[in-house]
């Protein structure tokens, strides 16, 4: 959303940010209706940590006409992604994918969205990290036109029916119904490594953009 010519206010999410030199700090932002951007920011604290969702003020430069962040009003810091190793690894996945994948300040607001409830779903102890990781993933791929049939490619990977039938569900429930789906014992026919499989195939989607 733009206010006059030399501000811009969006809300969106960190991806990553670099440190370069003594007061240069390069923040990689996932934003709604601007997509994937590059900035610099004035502000060194915690607000501009990865992860961070925030409403960001901008100023841009008339001499070059970049834009600089100015204020972050964060909204939700996902402290609880750092609960494990895996769950901020899962995370750092997805910013790594999510800057190779997106067209660099092509809005994508759905896509958006589904990084950040499936980031609440990571921050839940009782969901294990490896089911958003696929979801997120298999949910990106059908927003973009990518995912093939979910019951016959899985079928053609040798997953079995209760397999199948629980990627459906994680695909299908909102983040609520995920919570409660893996509040209950999950099928004994359901390989632990389900998931991570599903997730190492859907990748493979994305990497033949």
């Amino acid at each position: 959303m733009f206010n006059g010519e030399d501000f811009i206010t969006a809300k969106g999410v960190t991806l990553s940010r670099e440190i370069s030199g003594e007061s240069n700090l390069w923040v990689r932002l996932f934003l709604e209706g601007e997509g994937v951007v590059s900035l610099r920011s004035m502000n060194f604290k915690g607000d501009s940590e990865p992860f961070v969702w925030a409403i960001y003020h901008f100023q841009k430069n008339s001499k070059n006409a970049k834009y600089y962040v100015r204020d972050i009003d964060v909204k939700d810091d996902m402290l609880a992604l750092r609960r494990s190793r895996e769950t901020i690894s899962t995370a750092f996945k997805w910013a790594e994918l999510l800057e190779k994948f997106m067209p660099h300040e092509q809005p994508d607001d759905e896509l958006l969205g589904n990084l950040y409830w499936n980031m609440k779903l990571l921050t839940q102890p009782s969901v294990p990290y490896y089911v958003p990781d696929w979801r997120f993933l298999w949910q990106w791929i059908e927003l973009w036109g990518l995912a093939p049939d979910i019951v016959d490619f899985h079928a053609s990977n040798n997953f079995n029916n209760d397999e199948i039938s629980l990627l459906v569900q994680t695909s299908s429930l909102n983040s609520k119904g995920v919570i409660k789906l893996f509040n209950s014992p999950i099928n004994s026919n359901v390989r632990e490594n389900t998931f991570t499989i599903a997730a190492e195939l859907a990748v493979k989607f994305l990497r033949q953009i």
